[in-house]
């Protein structure tokens, strides 16, 4: 058996041998799942319901007054800081003291590429097609960036 991964283990094992260990996170969970509701509510009766689905709520027990509402655009993010004393005031007519609402928007994954199979490249025009026929014919044979641009104008159409 592997002792270095063994010994990792353990504390994990430990933990789910003591319900005492899990105690505390599932308590964490339950009180962010509970806020998160509370402010979906809030924001559906200050009548931005279309809003409180695309957003998530970051809230740390370390800062319990402070509030993160993480957003997927800038658009919605500037609603939401119009509004976030609102926002505030009705969570803590609830019983959650809330005194700060913060908004991030949240940053774009680069790298992720959308579903593009059906979709065709652009056509070149007439002089995109002729620029490059003729920048191909400039390079070597043996040139990888001769290959590459033959493969680029065998894919792709002119315009006409």
């Amino acid at each position: 058996m592997n002792k270095p991964l063994v010994k990792l283990a353990q504390p994990w094992q430990d933990c789910l041998a003591h319900e005492q260990g899990l105690k505390p996170l599932l308590e964490r969970a339950k009180k962010h799942d509970a806020l998160t509701h509370a402010v979906q509510n809030a924001i559906h009766s200050l009548g931005f319901a279309s809003i409180s689905q695309s957003l998530l709520v970051e809230w740390h027990p370390d800062r319990p007054s402070e509030l993160v509402l993480v957003v997927p655009n800038a658009t919605i993010g500037t609603r939401l800081q119009q509004i976030a004393p609102s926002i505030a005031k009705a969570l803590n007519q609830h019983q959650w003291l809330i005194r700060q609402v913060r908004v991030k928007v949240k940053p774009k994954q680069l790298g992720v590429r959308t579903n593009r199979v059906n979709e065709h490249p652009p056509e070149f025009t007439p002089a995109a097609q002729s620029a490059w026929e003729g920048l191909c014919q400039k390079l070597s044979p043996q040139s990888s960036l001769r290959q590459s641009i033959e493969r680029l104008l065998k894919n792709r159409k002119a315009k006409r």
